[in-house]
């Protein structure tokens, strides 16, 4: 039997100004292309998030919570995937799913939104500018930067590879963990990966494997290792 994989829906503007809670496609098709079925994840509160800056949404109530739970005990698994801004719903479902070890891969923003839960903090707290000499946003191309992975990890144990070429979306980078573990660094000395030990699978990457996924093993194989791990 296959998978479900969760992926939490973000805000967005379509071409014709209207909005929307949606999944870039990327992580529709890497599911649905190693074993998995995807379904998306909805925010429950009655606020428009497009006109909404996160600090002045309002807290959750319960009933909008346990609705979360009810949708996220509908998955085997969930992915926290990138975007540009962190509601209150991400990080209840990110903390809940943490507590719970349910199987979760964060991808870019997602794996800066596990870092500041286990850091117990705002993810504005645990991130800084990047002002290296490697531009790490550049959303067109396959490849940006090496990245060195820790042996002792289980990213090493599911690639096999020390230095894997990652693409790269982003100008925000991570400056520590609490819990977690750092399992990655880019060349020019950049956090790139955490993970959580003892949980059945909990791997944040910075970059963005369900893309590079389509035409990359090493990626083909993160996600595969993630999605088998919701069968165990």
């Amino acid at each position: 039997m296959k998978s479900i994989i969760g992926i939490v829906g973000k805000p967005h503007t379509t071409y014709t100004d209207r909005y929307c809670i949606c999944a870039l496609d990327g992580y529709r098709r890497a599911v649905s292309n190693n074993g998995g079925i995807p379904i998306l994840i909805m925010p429950t509160q009655d606020i428009c998030y497009e006109e909404t800056r996160p600090k002045f949404a309002k807290d959750l109530t319960e009933e909008e919570k346990q609705d979360l739970i009810t949708q996220i005990n509908l998955c085997d698994g969930i992915i926290l995937p990138g975007g540009n801004r962190i509601y209150n719903y991400d990080i209840f479902i990110a903390d809940y799913v943490l507590k719970n070890n349910i199987p979760v891969l964060g991808t870019c923003m997602g794996m800066q939104l596990m870092a500041s839960i286990d850091c117990n903090q705002d993810r504005e707290k645990v991130l800084e500018f990047i002002e290296n000499k490697i531009n790490h946003n550049q959303i067109p191309e396959k490849y940006v930067h090496k990245v060195k992975i820790e042996k002792n990890s289980r990213l090493f144990n599911i690639i096999g590879e020390e230095i894997i070429d990652v693409n790269s979306r982003h100008k925000y980078a991570i400056t520590k963990v609490n819990n977690a573990k750092i399992n990655a660094i880019s060349e020019d000395g950049i956090i790139e990966g955490i993970e959580f030990e003892n949980k059945k699978f909990a791997i944040g990457v910075q970059w963005h494997p369900e893309d590079m996924s389509l035409y990359d093993k090493n990626m083909e194989k993160l996600i595969k290792a993630f999605i088998e791990s919701t069968k165990k």
